[in-house]
């Protein structure tokens, strides 16, 4: 249950601008609400300062510059592809993805970032409640005529947006040609394609990076007098006790960095995602789970016969594809977030036989399930809420145990290695070397999961001047063009619905999600998992 806190959060009648606003994060609920804050009227006169380990340091000569930009691949808001959909089985989030759809269509960050190639949603034997509702919200918009923009590419006017996928036969082809596909085993047929479902022809996809680049270099161009950048990690919340009129209620003054070095504010926003929780207690709120990823390199060749392939997410399983995408695309810069070189990777086998290719190309196939969890110790600043003496800022603590990402580059485990190889053979021909082929790269997506899915965007009901801004559950990168005017919204009291739907909640051992993510078995350790055979 949702509990907005009437202590913390400020009226509309009597809210004042804070004159200096510390965002920690700078991932896409980060970048979004600074760049929020900052084309607001209403923070005019505010000083924003942002912060985070991949981010150019205002002071720093070498570093100071916002082409050195090259953002944490580690976060979940960087990779080479997010699917961009309005297919939610909540109405409230499927209105508020149409609205951002219709900023991706016009280009919001410019250039070619946002490909409409359609999305084929399945599920399973029995079906699947979230599918069901989801098609009949994409298929209400469609008849209202919802989509306004139409990219170059997209359906011609008078065709159906929306069309339903009754056996999996209409199934394999919506993805193609059915005849490329190939035929396996009914049994595992039903499991990773589905038996039933639809193709919404106004959803797609969008280059992640080449989406989050664009968006800090507009924050960036309103100038050191209202913005200032501190590449730096958090460590800890700083404190002080509260001396208002609403009691001695500690109050978050900033951030000790991991240099020992601090930065201070009238408001700290946390947008840490999945590492919120070495910051702050949320067990039973929030925890990071790893969903799995990998990358498939492909020929020129392999990527044009793809190209017009849509992209397919099976519900039941949780298993996804994104249509290819050219190595490096997301920036010309040597540091652009690769997850394939040109360079054939170790070949093998039949791959020998037919020599070394030039790989241009990647295919991303992934998991949206509910995940590993990473049980870490780790100390963070909690004085009680009824303290009324802090011996310094930052010297109350305890010590808990929490669910956080893994380090980067850690490798998934063998039975995720194994899902990933039998999907790719239910989509590719039985004698296409792709779903045998190595992999150039395979990370964990690091999720900011809440119980219901739900984004956690509110004032801490415990702490002063702490705004959470987190949460994002595996599906928040698509709203990046409209979450920092929500954020701010709710910053001011004028959040409405989502103001309640985004609000505090009680703790709770249930992690029933929104229903997308049927995949896996829920509580799955990343290191038990790891120490698993499979044969792959």
């Amino acid at each position: 249950m949702s509990h907005p806190s009437p202590r913390n959060q400020p009226s509309q009648q009597h809210y004042q601008p804070p004159s200096s606003i510390l965002v920690v994060g700078a991932g896409v609920f980060g970048l979004s609400t600074a760049l929020a804050v900052l084309s607001s009227p209403v923070y005019a006169r505010t000083h924003v300062t942002l912060v985070d380990p991949d981010i150019p340091d205002t002071a720093n000569q070498r570093t100071g510059h916002p082409h050195t930009y090259r953002p944490n691949p580690h976060a979940a808001s960087i990779d080479s592809s997010r699917i961009i959909r309005s297919d939610y089985a909540n109405s409230a989030y499927a209105e508020l993805a149409a609205e951002a759809q219709e900023s991706w269509r016009k280009g919001f960050v410019g250039g070619n970032v946002y490909q409409e190639s359609g999305l084929i949603v399945v599920a399973g034997e029995g079906g699947s409640e979230y599918v069901e509702a989801a098609c009949r919200n994409v298929e209400k918009k469609s008849n209202d005529n919802g989509r306004l923009t139409r990219p170059a590419g997209a359906r011609p006017r008078g065709l159906k947006d929306v069309e339903r996928l009754r056996n999996p036969e209409e199934i394999r082809a919506a993805l193609g040609s059915s005849e490329r596909m190939s035929p396996r085993t009914k049994e595992t047929e039903i499991e990773l394609l589905g038996t039933t479902g639809y193709i919404n022809h106004s959803s797609g996809w969008a280059n992640a990076e080449g989406a989050i680049r664009p968006v800090f270099q507009q924050i960036t161009c309103y100038g050191s007098s209202r913005i200032t950048f501190r590449r730096a990690k958090a460590k800890n919340l700083l404190f002080r006790p509260s001396q208002t009129a609403q009691g001695n209620k500690p109050t978050v003054s900033g951030v000790l960095l991991t240099d020992n070095s601090q930065l201070s504010a009238d408001l700290t926003i946390l947008a840490t995602g999945a590492w919120t929780g070495s910051l702050l207690n949320l067990q039973g709120r929030v925890q990071a789970t790893g969903q799995v990823v990998a990358y498939v390199p492909l020929t020129t060749a392999e990527a044009e016969e793809m190209q017009k392939m849509p992209v397919f997410l099976n519900l039941s399983t949780g298993y996804f594809m994104i249509p290819p995408i050219r190595n490096g695309e997301a920036s010309s810069t040597a540091e652009a977030y690769t997850p394939c070189s040109s360079s054939s990777p170790a070949l093998t086998g039949a791959e020998k036989a037919e020599g070394e290719r030039e790989y241009t190309h990647h295919l991303k196939v992934a998991r949206h399930a509910h995940g590993y969890l990473n049980p870490t110790s780790t100390t963070i600043s909690a004085p009680s809420p009824s303290s009324t003496q802090l011996v310094n800022r930052h010297s109350s603590t305890i010590t808990i145990t929490t669910s956080l990402p893994s380090p980067f580059g850690h490798p998934l485990p063998p039975s995720a290695l194994l899902g990933l190889r039998t999907f790719l053979s239910q989509l590719f021909p039985a004698d296409s070397s792709i779903a045998s082929r190595p992999f150039c790269s395979t990370r964990l997506c690091h999720y900011s999961d809440t119980p219901t899915g739900d984004f956690l965007i509110t004032y801490h009901p415990h702490y002063q001047n702490l705004f959470l801004c987190t949460g994002g559950s595996g599906h928040g990168f698509k709203f990046l063009p409209v979450l920092g005017e929500r954020v701010v919204e709710i910053l001011q009291g004028k959040g409405g619905l989502w103001e309640k739907l985004w609000g505090w909640r009680d703790t709770t051992d249930e992690w029933k999600g929104d229903g997308s993510r049927a995949g896996g078995a829920q509580g799955e350790i990343l290191q038990e998992a790891m120490k698993e055979k499979a044969n792959i």
